[in-house]
């Protein structure tokens, strides 16, 4: 794990201090010869600098030149080159075969980032950068570089070149941020890894209760780990003086599908919409589908059609980025087709809850929370299990054997859990979902700390090491994990 190793937080330590003393004259040049030289020294590769001079020549180009066909010409070659070769490294194993085994670190991430500039660009969104240098720490800002979020050009660029004052209230905000999203990776993401790898192993051994709670652990732990990640790279970032885009927004309370992708990974989900959706769904072929569907079904209706196939496209696209695998391309068949069809029957579904008035009724929020994760978790089979035919054998089992009667604390002490084990793993689920909670209910609890007496605030700190030292060192059932999405 990059960001727990030694050597990275000795690193990110020299950086800040550096950034606030000697060279604060010469902030975005030391950010960029410190990503650099992260890039360089924690993956052994230099892939990135292919990515930056790649779209800077090709934003340049595209900025320059007044002809409309040459500028599409070269937007798309850059498309074109930059997929390309993304495809082949995360999909061919003539990659991994002739050039090595590892996939170089966060070539999705700065890949999009690099992509969403070409195309800002090409539509006159944003104007081309004239030093390589000045674009070369967009696209490799280190804190961002492992797993995002995705920058923007626009908001993320403007941070980098202004003189960075050291701010009190912004480093403590960015180290609470950052022991928030330790907190979520080392206590919950780490420790119910053992669960999940041990149902998904040994999923014939376990009845289809165990199984279905061992798959909704699975995005439990995603959610902590993902998560967990960001606010560690926020809170770096934060302290630095520079904001990057919120990531994730309390995802297990969504109200619908859609709404958790909306809440889960903001800035790839944000991506997609305005690089893919509005693309397809503007586009000559769907147009043309467009204006026949509402001629046959009726505007109404007609209009949805369109909008569909580019969601369902779009879900596909966002499946088998995951992987190349069966499984990934039904993970994203199977979210493609529930929103689809949610956008379709959701004119039906408001009049019936309007005519029942079940809107304002006590529990039917809670009723839209539990079937969107219920509805969110049967997609994680396909997306966590190592092949289609092992999550629909899962999923079989689950629906053919579902029982509840066997799910028991004994049951996490076979896997490798003790008493302590169990008990803090369940304390700190419900700390998250707690604090989550709190924030879906507007109360900042930064803000109630920050105004807490300085007793309180030693108080927690003093706990968060007890944990650290005794919770995770020293207790059984923790298993340090890397962070999933590096893989991606």
């Amino acid at each position: 794990m990059i960001l727990f190793e030694k050597n990275f937080i000795i690193f990110a330590i020299l950086i800040i201090f550096l950034y606030y003393t000697f060279l604060k004259k010469y902030q975005w040049q030391l950010l960029l010869l410190g990503s650099l030289i992260f890039y360089r020294k924690f993956t052994g590769s230099n892939f990135i600098l292919f990515s930056i001079i790649n779209t800077f020549l090709f934003g340049y180009a595209i900025g320059k030149t007044e002809n409309k066909k040459i500028k599409k010409f070269f937007m798309i070659l850059c498309l074109c080159i930059n997929f390309g070769l993304l495809f082949l490294v995360k999909y061919s194993s003539f990659y991994t075969d002739n050039f090595g085994l590892l996939i170089p670190l966060g070539i999705s991430f700065y890949m999009f980032q690099s992509v969403s500039y070409v195309i800002d660009v090409y539509r006159g969104s944003c104007k081309p950068e004239k030093n390589i240098f000045k674009f070369a720490i967009f696209v490799s800002y280190f804190p961002q570089i492992i797993q995002g979020p995705i920058g923007r050009y626009n908001r993320l660029t403007p941070q980098f070149f202004y003189e960075h004052k050291y701010d009190g209230e912004n480093f403590r905000y960015g180290f609470e941020t950052i022991c928030w999203g330790v907190f979520k990776k080392l206590f919950v993401a780490d420790r119910i890894a053992l669960f999940v790898n041990t149902v998904f192993s040994n999923y014939s051994e376990y009845s289809g209760g165990v199984i279905f709670l061992g798959v909704f652990a699975y995005s439990i732990q995603i959610y902590t780990d993902f998560s967990g990640g960001i606010d560690i790279v926020r809170g770096i970032s934060q302290i630095l003086g520079i904001n990057l885009d919120v990531n994730f927004r309390r995802p297990f309370f969504a109200n619908s599908v859609s709404d958790f992708w909306r809440r889960w990974h903001i800035t790839l989900s944000a991506w997609m919409k305005d690089y893919v959706f509005y693309s397809l769904n503007l586009s000559r072929p769907l147009a043309f589908i467009n204006k026949k569907a509402r001629k046959a079904l009726g505007n109404k209706t007609g209009k949805l059609i369109s909008v569909c196939i580019s969601t369902y496209i779009l879900y596909f696209i966002v499946g088998i980025w995951h992987g190349a695998g069966s499984n990934y391309v039904f993970y994203g068949i199977w979210n493609g087709t529930i929103i689809s069809l949610s956008l379709y029957f959701e004119p039906y579904f408001k009049r019936i809850r309007k005519r029942l008035n079940l809107d304002d009724a006590k529990y039917f929020r809670l009723f839209q929370i539990i079937r969107t994760n219920v509805l969110v978790t049967l997609g994680r089979y396909f997306s966590r299990a190592d092949s289609a035919s092992t999550a629909f054998s899962m999923l079989k089992r689950t629906f053919a054997s579902f029982g509840l009667s066997d799910v028991k604390l004994f049951t996490l002490y076979n896997m490798g859990y003790d008493f302590k084990g169990v008990l803090l793993l369940i304390l700190c689920i419900i700390v998250v979902f707690t604090v989550d909670l709190c924030f879906e209910k507007k109360i900042n609890l930064y803000k109630k700390f920050d105004k807490a007496g300085t007793f309180v605030q030693l108080s927690v700190i003093a706990v968060f090491i007890l944990l650290i030292v005794f919770g995770v060192i020293y207790s059984e059932g923790y298993v340090s994990t890397e962070f999933i999405y590096r893989q991606y």
